[in-house]
C-alpha cells in the first residue's frame, strides 16, 4: 500500500511540474495548419484550443495569446472542438492554449 502511494504521489508531482511552467501569455506569429489554428513564437508551437483558423486581420501577423498553456508531449493525435481527432503532422511538442483570448501586437 506504501508502494501504491508514493507512486501516485510521484505521479501527481512530475505531471504538476510539466505544467508548473506554463506561461500566460505569449507573443508570436498567428498560422493557419491543417490541425487549426497555432502561434510561433519563442520557438515554440502554441495550438488555440477549439480555433480551426486566425481571421485574415490576425493571420501571418504578431499576435499576443493569453489564456491557459499546457504542454503536450509526443502527441500523436490532434482533438479540433466538434471537428474530431486528426493525426498530428508534425509536432511532437506544443503548448495548447485553452480560454484564449487575443489581440494584434504593437511593439511601441
Amino acid at each position: 500500500m506504501k508502494y501504491f502511494l508514493v507512486c501516485f504521489l510521484l505521479i501527481i508531482s512530475c505531471k504538476s511540474g510539466k505544467d508548473a511552467g506554463a506561461l500566460n501569455s505569449v507573443i508570436g506569429t498567428a498560422s493557419n495548419q491543417k490541425s487549426g489554428a497555432i502561434l510561433y513564437g519563442n520557438g515554440e508551437v502554441y495550438a488555440i484550443a477549439g480555433m480551426q483558423s486566425w481571421d485574415t486581420v490576425f493571420l501571418n501577423k504578431k499576435v499576443k495569446v493569453k489564456g491557459h498553456f499546457k504542454l503536450m508531449v509526443d502527441q500523436d493525435k490532434v482533438e479540433i472542438g466538434n471537428l474530431g481527432t486528426f493525426q498530428a503532422q508534425s509536432c511532437p511538442r506544443y503548448y495548447l492554449v485553452s480560454d484564449a483570448t487575443w489581440e494584434l501586437y504593437d511593439s511601441d
